[in-house]
């Protein structure tokens, strides 16, 4: 269900942050919610050789899991910060499965020290095989779930004490950033897709 991956060097993670804000200052950004920005298509502002970095990690990673490279992949930075309101859904807007149908996973990596108080990826790991990949049986979930998971899942949430940490992950599974609370986090995924171009993330590309 998931693949730690070494962690990639704080000069690196600065360069991405430095160039996500830039430009955030531009304006040029994908989505804004309450508690998050993000940036689809980062790999056209960054160098080919880092792409092929994540790129090639990601492919690793999907043969790993389903013995076959993606047709499609992009790269997407996003900043979770601390909202006015202080209501905070946390990266993806709460507990969540990517697809039933379609086998899907995410590489991330954490640009900024994560902890429990600035929104870490969190995943249901299944206690017993038949409460894996399809229960429950939604998309997305409400608030309050979380006690009513508790007797066949275990919450995992990924923390690092520097930046740099990497991980790929099957998304079918139920997952969510937990809702930040102090500081920000950055992170930058590689979406990938097994069998087809997604589409709705190509709409998503900044355009330059």
């Amino acid at each position: 269900m998931i693949i730690h991956h070494d962690n990639i060097k704080s000069e690196l993670c600065e360069l991405i942050i430095d160039k996500f804000d830039e430009l955030n200052e531009q304006q040029i950004i994908s989505q804004r919610t309450n508690d998050d920005i993000r940036i689809f298509g980062f790999e056209k502002v960054l160098d080919k050789n880092i792409v092929d970095l994540f790129f090639d990690i990601d492919n690793k990673a999907s043969i790993k899991f389903f013995k076959k490279k993606p047709v499609y992949q992009t790269l997407m930075v996003n900043k979770t910060f601390v909202p006015f309101d202080k209501l905070s859904l946390g990266s993806g807007s709460g507990w969540h499965r990517d697809s039933y149908i379609e086998r899907q996973m995410k590489t991330i990596y954490y640009l900024t020290k994560v902890n429990i108080e600035n929104g870490p990826f969190t995943y249901l790991e299944p206690k017993l095989k038949i409460f894996s990949r399809f229960y429950p049986m939604k998309a997305r979930l409400s608030e309050n779930v979380d006690n009513r998971l508790s007797f066949c899942s275990n919450k995992i949430s990924m923390t690092s004490e520097k930046p740099g940490l990497g991980f790929s992950i099957i998304t079918n599974y139920i997952h969510r950033g937990i809702p930040i609370t102090k500081n920000v986090r950055y992170a930058i995924q590689v979406y990938s897709g097994l069998y087809k171009k997604l589409d709705f993330i190509e709409d998503l590309k900044i355009k330059l």
